[in-house]
């Protein structure tokens, strides 16, 4: 039996997907109705987030950093993973923060 090289990645690991981490996650200012006020909401600008009625589904910008798909054939990464998402948890507000234009 012959021994794995520990540099060599093993064929099956599977690497997680962060959407917080790809070209394509989009911050966007959300408008709250009534109000001289907006929220921040993220969007995928290929729209690969829908729901079953196929209308384009946002996420709260505070919960993007769960969002972690099985898999994503346009998935873009912006740069080393480990390190922005480490930078992204501590900056991300922990509930929904409403701001004034």
């Amino acid at each position: 039996m012959q021994k794995k090289n520990p540099s060599q990645k093993d064929k099956w690991t599977v690497q997680k997907i962060y959407c917080a981490n790809c070209l394509h996650c989009v911050v966007f200012k959300q408008p709250i109705e009534g109000a001289d006020a907006y929220v921040l909401r993220v969007r995928c600008s290929m729209g690969l987030w829908k729901k079953r009625s196929g209308e384009e589904k946002v996420y709260k910008y505070f919960s993007i950093i769960r969002r972690t798909p099985d898999k994503c054939n346009l998935y873009d990464p912006m740069g080393e993973e480990k390190s922005f998402i480490k930078e992204l948890r501590k900056s991300l507000p922990v509930k929904d923060e409403i701001y004034s234009y």
